[in-house]
């Protein structure tokens, strides 16, 4: 079978304005960028598509998805669209800077593979199954597969994006891609669990471990938070979204709506948390920087938030959210010098210590309202309010495991 390249077709008229591609389509270069608006064997169609749009983009004026038909709807066009509304939910606070960098890698990964210039919706199960592939073989930087939690996470991002195109009239219809999309089963999730367990052991602190951690723990803020996380299963967000508001000195309680899931959370503090608290609050503590600073327990050396996004326009015009979580290095710095770092392993790996023991008392509802989950089934309906004396017997016996 010959490999020949098709030779480039001759333009339909003498004042044909667009250029055959070697990509096999009809282009222009405007304002130093290439365009592109058909295949070869439609001239007429692709010049309709010039003509529609040449005036905005001879005027620098850039041309939005909801302006284009599912056939000239590129995939990354389609890309950049659905980024542009998550962008929009960073900054509204509806997801977080880091969810958003996870799609962006994602989606400008499937990009590359499928093809940047394909449009979105032409393409077919062979092309999905074919990412689905490289995922599990070499990952997002081709050095490494995803796991099933990342591959599920990442099929989810390819997904959502798609539905989206859906439900803003972008696509009339979502792409056949087979069985190419299917999150890994169950079984699958279990046995990448059993082998993460076996090489680093369960996602889970000792007694041993905890109080190390407490009494290693020479920097205040970081103290106070790791007391935190053990104490009502606080995790990085938590930590750094908790108003100063929240705390009842009197009570020693924390009442507050969590930031991850606006749902209400009420923890009774431990006399060594409410110490540590109270140490950072009327101690020697960074100048905030703004304002919303001021509101906050938790602040950096700098005086910022302990987890924020920050927004940078690239060179390209490209928008990068980065994620800044100080509390991370603080946290793995002291699990390096205790010996106790491991993959899978960090400041989250209290709340799931806390969980573990919790789940002990047996008072599921009190266990959800410290957490800041929502209340399971009809219960989340019909129970209006949980003592303070059931959710501090729940703490209570989280304690009695490491002070024992």
């Amino acid at each position: 079978m010959s490999s020949k390249r098709p030779s480039k077709p001759s333009k339909p008229f003498p004042t044909f304005p667009l250029t055959p591609h070697n990509n096999g389509q009809w282009c222009k270069k405007i304002r130093g960028k290439i365009h592109f608006f058909g295949v070869w064997n439609e001239p007429q169609a692709a010049h309709d598509r010039y003509l529609a749009v040449a005036a905005d983009l001879h005027a620098g004026r850039e041309i939005h998805a909801s302006n284009l038909t599912p056939a000239e709807l590129t995939v990354k066009k389609l890309g950049n669209e659905f980024l542009a509304y998550q962008l929009e939910r960073v900054q509204s606070g509806q997801i977080s800077g880091r969810w958003f960098e996870d799609c962006r890698r994602v989606i400008v990964h499937f990009a590359k593979t499928v093809g940047k210039l394909r449009m979105a919706n032409g393409l077919a199960m062979t092309d999905f199954q074919r990412y689905r592939t490289k995922l599990v073989r070499s990952g997002l930087t081709g050095e490494r597969g995803l796991g099933v939690h990342a591959l599920t996470r990442a099929l989810a991002v390819i997904s959502a994006m798609f539905t989206w195109a859906i439900d803003g009239g972008y696509l009339d219809k979502l792409p056949k891609w087979g069985k190419a999309m299917r999150k890994p089963s169950a079984v699958e999730k279990r046995k990448s669990r059993q082998a993460h367990e076996i090489a680093n052991g369960k996602r889970l602190f000792s007694s041993t471990e905890v109080q190390a951690l407490i009494d290693n723990a020479t920097n205040p803020m970081l103290r106070a938070a790791i007391l935190l996380g053990i104490n009502g299963g606080f995790g990085n967000t938590d930590c750094a979204q908790l108003p100063k508001v929240a705390i009842d000195l009197q009570a020693s309680v924390i009442d507050f709506d969590r930031p991850k899931t606006a749902v209400r959370r009420t923890v009774p503090l431990w006399p060594e948390t409410m110490t540590a608290l109270e140490g950072i609050l009327h101690g020697d503590r960074p100048k905030p920087v703004d304002e919303d600073a001021g509101q906050l327990v938790f602040l950096t050396e700098t005086g910022r938030a302990l987890v924020r996004n920050r927004i940078n326009v690239m060179d390209d015009g490209t928008t990068k959210v980065s994620y800044a979580d100080r509390l991370r290095p603080w946290f793995d710095s002291l699990l390096q010098s205790l010996g106790l770092k491991r993959p899978g392993f960090g400041f989250y790996t209290l709340r799931h210590t806390f969980r573990t023991w919790a789940d002990e008392s047996r008072d599921q509802h009190a266990i959800h309202r410290i957490m800041g989950h929502s209340l399971p089934g009809m219960s989340g309906v019909y129970v209006e309010e949980i003592s303070v004396e059931r959710l501090r017997a729940v703490v209570d016996h989280v304690r009695t495991q490491f002070n024992s």
